[in-house]
């Protein structure tokens, strides 16, 4: 009789049993193999139902590993910036402090005061060039070349194959020569008719921005005794006059308020004295009739303004020189605004080099390199991401108005405080001091180079609070991971003894059915 085997009598159970030990064999392969990796599978398949929330919890601890790189790198950019901008505002309290101080001095040492801010210029653009090791900080988005020159070049001016390139020092001198005008008074001249003082205004004192003004215009004038001595202007031709009516006492004064370009005042007080000639430079004489009188008051208010121009309007002239100057980069390569001779009047004019009037064209250093751009849009030329939906900002330009504000405040304390200590150069230093002080110090206007470094250090703050958010993220993430893949040695041992146990009964327990016959029954 022919047999099928697969129905043959006995067959299923044989193979069920076959199928048992390969089954408890294969779990026994798996259990070893989890003893000797600690993996649960060898691969995300074996995981079954929980290899989609592994490779999700994976995904996020790789994204976590990177926003922990980006704030290493970033911090050690605020730690830069911090440090970096902490020296500017260091460098111009250290500057304004030394000026203060001289102010207190009776014998000022102007050459001191001169020296601290060139050495203290150079530390501020050095500052301004720091670099992380792969890009400079101050450059907004062009981080690959240093943003600013070096105080020499910036200062005095260097050449190239087109010729001689300008520096600060001479803007400063064209400034100041355009200011004062020929005969050194401002472009203010003087004159005496009988018993009436003139004060006329030159023509480029009267021009309007973007063109002018240049020297001193006549705010007006007052005196003590208004009987003596009357005041009147006509704004139209810029002509002002001081009328001696009748003869003033020993002890009236007049007072002259003159307009800078830059709209502040100054003033000018003259004392009538009694002595046939005037005791000091402050002071006028009261002469035999109100003509002499008058001619006094000419001489004495001619001097007074022409010390006025050498100091007070010099200084100014250059602490808008250099203002204008380092304001000419808020877009970087735009050369600073210069002065130039009308070829119509004969007389100054500001121009940039593609409007000049003037047939040569002058050419200027540009001392900020790095990319143009607002104070508004700075810190965002820099962005990081910190998080899955968190970013800081920690973009910077050296031009930006705080920076700006101290780079022209120590140029003009540079350029323009004069050589020695005389009793002369002491009005000029407190001039200098005056026009400084504003852009040196803490508080100048808008934002200062102090909340600049408030900025980093709260952009600092964020990301150290950020780190440890995401470490603390990370950590849960990772235990999830490991209660999925990770196998527990001590289950692993329990269930790996277990199955010995059974797989070994099951051997003995086939291997003694298969000595069983029918033989061995009957017997």
């Amino acid at each position: 009789m022919t047999t099928i085997a697969p129905f043959a009598a006995g067959s299923y159970i044989a193979n069920r049993n076959t199928s048992q030990l390969l089954t408890l064999k294969s779990q026994l392969s798996d259990l070893t193999n989890q003893l000797s990796s600690g993996l649960t599978a060898q691969s995300y398949g074996g995981l079954g139902s929980g290899r989609t929330a592994a490779l999700s919890a994976q995904a996020s601890i790789s994204a976590l590993n990177g926003y922990s790189a980006v704030i290493d790198t970033a911090q050690t950019r605020a730690k830069l910036g911090t440090a970096s901008l902490t020296q500017v505002a260091t460098v111009a309290a250290d500057t304004n402090t030394t000026l203060q101080n001289g102010l207190q001095s009776t014998s000022t040492d102007t050459q001191a005061a001169k020296s601290t801010a060139l050495n203290n210029l150079n530390a501020a653009l050095d500052a301004l060039n720091q670099s992380d090791g792969s890009v400079y900080l101050f450059g907004g988005k062009n981080g690959s070349t240093p943003p600013v020159l070096d105080a020499s070049t910036i200062l005095y001016g260097t050449s190239n194959a087109n010729g001689t390139v300008d520096g600060l020092s001479t803007i400063v001198n064209e400034q100041v020569a355009a200011d004062l005008g020929p005969n050194q008074n401002g472009r203010l001249a003087s004159s005496v008719t009988g018993s009436v003082v003139s004060l006329t205004e030159g023509a480029s004192s009267r021009l309007a921005a973007p063109n002018g003004p240049f020297g001193f215009s006549v705010g007006g004038a007052v005196a003590s005794n208004a009987a003596s001595i009357t005041f009147a202007q006509n704004a139209s031709t810029g002509t002002s006059s001081l009328t001696v009516a009748s003869q003033p006492v020993s002890g009236d004064t007049v007072t002259v308020t003159l307009t800078l370009p830059d709209k502040s005042t100054t003033s000018i007080t003259l004392t009538a004295t009694s002595s046939t000639t005037a005791s000091g430079s402050n002071t006028f004489a009261i002469g035999a009739n109100t003509d002499a009188t008058a001619a006094n008051l000419k001489t004495a208010l001619a001097s007074a303004i022409g010390n006025a121009a050498t100091t007070t309007l010099s200084a100014s002239a250059t602490a808008r020189a250099s203002t204008n100057f380092f304001a000419a980069s808020t877009d970087a390569g735009t050369t600073p605004r210069r002065v130039y001779t009308d070829p119509t009047t004969g007389g100054p004019t500001y121009a940039y080099p593609t409007t000049t009037p003037a047939t040569a064209v002058k050419q200027s250093v540009v001392w900020y390199q790095g990319e143009s751009g607002t104070d508004a849009t700075a810190r965002a030329s820099q962005s990081f991401q910190i998080g899955s939906s968190a970013t800081v900002q920690l973009g910077a330009r050296a031009n930006e108005t705080p920076i700006q504000n101290v780079l022209a405040g120590l140029a003009t304390v540079a350029l323009g405080m004069p050589t020695g200590s005389t009793a002369s150069n002491a009005q000029a230093y407190q001039a200098v001091v005056a026009q400084a002080t504003p852009l040196l110090a803490a508080n100048a206007t808008g934002d200062s180079v102090q909340d600049m470094v408030t900025d980093f250090s709260l952009a600092s703050a964020r990301m150290s609070n950020a780190k440890t958010a995401n470490a603390a993220q990370q950590s849960t993430l990772q235990d999830t991971v490991d209660g999925i893949e990770q196998a527990s040695t001590e289950e692993v041992a329990t269930k790996l003894l277990d199955l010995q146990t059974r797989l070994q009964a099951s051997y003995q327990i086939t291997a003694s059915l298969s000595k069983l016959s029918l033989v061995n029954y009957i017997s």
